[in-house]
């Protein structure tokens, strides 16, 4: 079969009357079968120095939407399920397991949440790693169908060494389809607009309240197994059809980060060498004291996070009903949207170390105020505080570690930090659950670890990147 018939093909696929694509500048269905043609007859089967040297050469075809952008309202759904069902939607879980099982103490119930803590600590450099070397694609596919079979064991649950073993598992599967994995995806797709593109996925918990009113609205109707067991085959349904849609780096389809042309011009103020898209090898990250210095300091603000499991409990004990609680811990989430938008332009303007302090600020105000909730309209007001805190806070610190160490090690330094975060994170649910036991109340408690929060807020303003100059090229901080 002559060349000739490849060529002629390949004219009446450029030329024909099909649509143009938006995905990644791939070679058109007419021309691969063509050369699968000619490949078959020469025996090679079916790549011919025509299609290597389409693959040498992608398509410089400017797509409509960035796929970058497609990336990130995919990230957008999946945090808004496994936040919805697994940190905020869990506190209702939680809730019922509790009430469920009236003889276990509060602090043995803990630690199942603390064991997914440790566990997920384990498993986060190891997920951040496999995010890095496997793509994650591979790694959120993994995640959900752990996390999913996990929920559904827990809907069966009955007797304690269950119940932890059930939480273990949990663990693998959170630490691999949570929203730190498309956010390190993402990342890799933006430079100058890596904020604004964080902050989209970062909408997902923000909207994941509306599914924690859902989980109290199914409760009473179908019980808390039956719901469990829904919650669980949602991240088969919902999380594996949207981890296909993530990718590596834009360079191997060949794209440019935000999708710019080959000669875009660079953003105003922005230096040569500019630390948005410096690349530093794992080692000098690694023995740099800001990087510790800023995973220390996550690592304790994280704890006053555990207020979140409880918050249910807690507004239930006061007298306040599922159904209010359910729409007190909506608007929590409902009003974190705004921070998330305004914290992900602020990142991109300003120094995102000035916005992370102020969000960490704003926790220490939530937590006293919820330490003194005594009413709705409290709870209210906690809620507000809390989500803007939470809002503000995770676009930044972000955008703050992609901006300071890369983004080419993005995953393992998100698994690394995850990882040292969870040690108090172990700490601080049984630390909670064992308080209560002995004082009936979780005031106190919540007034030490807002305090531990203020004691992170000037350890985040001197962070520092490492003094080492990275190296001109990419491939050396492999």
């Amino acid at each position: 079969m002559p060349d000739s018939l490849l060529v002629a093909l390949c004219a009446v696929n450029q030329y024909g009357t099909e649509p143009e694509s938006w995905s990644f500048g791939r070679m058109g269905l007419v021309e691969r079968a063509a050369s699968y043609i000619i490949g078959r007859v020469r025996g090679s089967r079916g790549e011919t120095e025509t299609m290597r040297d389409a693959k040498a050469k992608p398509e410089t075809r400017r797509p409509r939407v960035f796929y970058g952008w497609w990336m990130a309202l995919a990230g957008l759904v999946m945090a808004f399920y496994t936040d919805g069902t697994g940190y905020y939607g869990f506190s209702v879980f939680f809730d019922q397991i509790i009430r469920a099982f009236p003889q276990w103490p509060l602090w043995a119930l803990a630690i199942g949440p603390s064991l997914q803590r440790l566990e997920s600590g384990i498993l986060s450099p190891v997920a951040g790693y496999n995010t890095d070397r496997f793509g994650p694609r591979k790694v959120l596919l993994f995640g959900f169908c752990v996390a999913g079979l996990a929920f559904m064991l827990l809907s069966r649950m009955q007797n304690v060494w269950q119940y932890y073993l059930i939480f273990l598992l949990a663990a693998i599967g959170q630490s691999h389809c949570s929203f730190v994995t498309s956010t390190a995806a993402v990342s890799s797709w933006f430079s100058r607009k890596r904020g604004r593109a964080i902050s989209v996925v970062l909408l997902g918990p923000g909207l994941s309240g509306l599914l924690v009113a859902v989980w109290v609205w199914m409760i009473p109707l179908l019980g808390w197994r039956t719901t469990l067991l829904i919650a669980g085959l949602g991240y088969w349904i919902v999380g594996l059809p949207l981890s296909t849609v993530m990718r590596r780096r834009p360079e191997e389809y060949g794209l440019r980060m935000d999708g710019d042309d080959a000669e875009a011009p660079k953003e105003a103020g922005q230096r040569p060498g500019s630390a948005r898209d410096v690349v530093y090898p794992m080692g000098t990250i690694l023995r740099s004291r800001g990087f510790w210095q800023y995973t220390v300091a996550m690592a304790l603000a994280n704890m006053a996070q555990a207020v979140i499991l409880f918050q249910v409990t807690a507004l239930r004990n006061m007298g306040i009903s599922l159904g209010v609680v359910g729409l007190i811990v909506l608007w929590q989430t409902i009003s974190s949207l705004p921070a998330r938008l305004v914290s992900g332009l602020l990142s991109d303007l300003f120094d995102k170390r000035v916005v992370l302090a102020g969000a960490l600020a704003l926790q220490v105000v939530a937590v006293l105020v919820f330490a003194a909730t005594s009413s709705v309209w409290m709870a209210l007001l906690y809620a507000t505080l809390m989500g803007t805190a939470t809002g503000l806070r995770n676009p930044a610190r972000l955008t703050l570690q992609a901006e300071y160490w890369g983004r080419s090690v993005f995953g393992r330094l998100a698994g690394i930090q995850t990882g040292v975060s969870s040690v108090p994170g172990i700490l601080s649910p049984m630390l909670i659950g064992w308080m209560f036991d002995v004082t009936g109340s979780y005031r106190t408690v919540f007034i030490y670890l807002a305090l531990l929060t203020a004691v992170v807020i000037p350890l985040v303003l001197t962070i520092k990147r490492p003094e080492e100059r990275p190296p001109l090229n990419p491939r050396e901080a492999s």
